[in-house]
């Protein structure tokens, strides 16, 4: 027998080999006589050989995938560095950063106070919730549970007020239910959402470092109105919200992007193993 045919093969009775063990009077785990005993097939040399081949290209293919997937992650944190960088005190490596020094004249520096309105999220109990599909987005980067009410729509920029995630900094484009968190509305005059979106969670780990409190953390709003942000013209932030939408979109959307191909693969690597690894018992 082939080893790595046999790997393949143990691999699909992970359940199987999870019940051998439970029912061995209750104690758990797997010991060699299990293992010994248990059946597996044997096809001829030249089937695993071919089953082996099959699975090792899907196997190689989604490893090609996640590297290309974790390059395109560098990728995008080096162009969103470059991009949002506006210090006069910028290091010359870059090129891209060197570009955008010369357009500081046309930048400012504010507070974000001054150019964008926070509303606090309203507290909710299981009792007020009804049936729905609205995301009720409270302290983390995920929806804690879904609504049938909203009180946030359209883009909302998110601010986790307590736990562990306080300072958390997220995105959304649909209506959800705001509960244990700010939102940040500024000024569309001057200030893209998407862009001070993206500017904030580059800045992220300044925002986490604002939350005071050893026992349970929280971001106080008067903390993020004093936060520096830089406003470029309407016309530059759109440019840079753009090619930055579209390493996002590259990298997480579950959709069209790198994550979607990866578990497009995922799923037709398992469909085949199971396939090729299902075999009827000679009479």
């Amino acid at each position: 027998m082939i080893s790595d045919f046999l790997y393949y093969f143990l691999r699909t009775q992970y359940q199987k080999l999870r019940g051998v063990s439970a029912g061995d009077g209750g104690r758990g785990g797997l010991n060699l006589k299990m293992i010994r005993s248990y059946r597996i097939p044997v096809p001829p040399l030249e089937v695993q050989r071919e089953i082996v081949k099959v699975l090792d290209a899907f196997t190689e293919l989604e490893a090609e995938l996640e590297a290309e997937l974790e390059a395109r992650r560098r990728q995008y944190q080096y162009y969103r560095d470059a991009l949002l960088t506006f210090d006069e005190h910028m290091s010359g490596a870059s090129k891209q950063a060197s570009k955008q020094a010369s357009k500081q004249a046309s930048i400012r520096w504010t507070t974000l106070g001054e150019v964008a309105t926070f509303r606090r999220g309203t507290a909710i109990t299981g009792k007020q919730t009804t049936q729905g599909n609205v995301p009720v987005v409270a302290n983390g980067p995920a929806p804690v549970y879904f609504h049938g009410d909203s009180n946030r729509q359209g883009e909302t920029v998110v601010v986790a007020r307590s736990g562990a995630n306080a300072g958390f900094v997220s995105y959304w484009n649909q209506p959800i239910f705001l509960t244990d968190a700010f939102s940040v509305h500024p000024d569309d005059a001057v200030l893209l959402p998407r862009f001070i979106f993206h500017f904030l969670q580059k800045r992220q780990q300044a925002v986490y470092s604002i939350k005071k409190g050893s026992g349970v953390p929280h971001v106080q709003v008067k903390e993020l109105q004093s936060f520096k942000v830089p406003i470029p013209p309407l016309d530059e932030q759109a440019r840079i919200v753009a090619i930055l939408d579209k390493f996002d979109a590259l990298i997480n959307d579950l959709g069209s992007g790198l994550p979607a191909e990866i578990k497009a693969r995922g799923q037709q690597y398992e469909h085949y193993r199971d396939r090729l690894l299902t075999f009827r018992e000679a009479a």
